[in-house]
């Protein structure tokens, strides 16, 4: 009986986790970059349609980051534009409560505006999505968007228990499998009107438990539901860190005129 205990208890517990986080920055001058091709403009004109001429044109973007802002949020999944879960809401509102309202206002950017302007749908391929978010945002009128999604890879395992899934009883008592789930929240703040990306986060959450062999799919999309939010909370934080970087990005700047 001890050991049944021991087992129900096992079960129950979870393991959680956090890999490092990162942030990213950029506030550079496609005037300033593109020098080097003026200076050297006498001695190689890029044909059209060139590599060359492509380079130039990416490159030839300003960055115009003002503040307060109209600001969009975009959550892509599978693919596509869905509307923000309401548990990845929550960690949003208390970041936008945290920045205050000098930043300006957030404003969810609508898949079905989205779709009533976005091109002929192809493929799910990312700039495409890109493209018909900035489209949307467009539409509702929003200065930047902040796009993100949450990816996941789920393993499962047998240990020490695993002689239990040869007894019927086994299978729905014993915790014979050892479950862990990964989740990786990605975003990025992009220009509406012209595409500049001001800013990356990424976040990673782990969730670990053990499970009997019979609840194993169930409790795999528990823990990646309890990654996922995590995950995103995760995020949020980061990106409120490089939200208040741009910010003391472009006070400097505008201090300099």
């Amino acid at each position: 009986m001890k050991f049944t205990h021991l087992s129900f208890g096992l079960y129950a517990a979870a393991i959680f986790g956090l890999a490092a986080c990162s942030t990213t920055t950029q506030y550079t001058s496609g005037k300033d970059y593109l020098k080097r091709y003026d200076e050297r403009a006498a001695l190689h004109v890029p044909s059209s349609g060139s590599v060359d001429a492509d380079i130039r044109n990416i490159a030839a973007i300003e960055p115009d980051l003002q503040f307060p802002a109209r600001i969009g949020l975009a959550r892509i999944e599978k693919g596509r534009l869905i509307t923000t879960p309401q548990d990845e809401s929550e960690s949003w509102t208390k970041m936008y409560n945290r920045l205050g309202p000098s930043f300006g206002e957030f404003v969810p950017v609508s898949p079905l505006i989205t779709s009533m302007v976005s091109g002929p749908q192809k493929t799910n391929h990312p700039a495409q999505i890109v493209n018909d978010i900035r489209r949307g945002s467009a539409r509702q009128h929003l200065d930047y968007v902040l796009i993100y999604e949450v990816s996941d890879t789920s393993d499962k395992s047998r240990n020490a228990l695993q002689l239990a899934d040869l007894s019927i009883l086994g299978l729905f008592v014993l915790p014979s499998r050892n479950m862990k789930v990964d989740s990786t929240a990605t975003a990025m703040l992009i220009d509406v009107r012209n595409g500049y990306p001001y800013g990356t986060a990424t976040a990673f959450a782990e969730r670990k438990a053990i499970t009997t062999a019979i609840r194993a799919n169930d409790k795999k999309m528990k823990l990646k539901d309890k990654a996922r939010v995590i995950a995103v909370e995760e995020l949020s934080d980061e990106v409120e860190e490089f939200m208040f970087e741009l910010r003391d990005i472009t006070a400097e700047k505008y201090a300099e005129y």
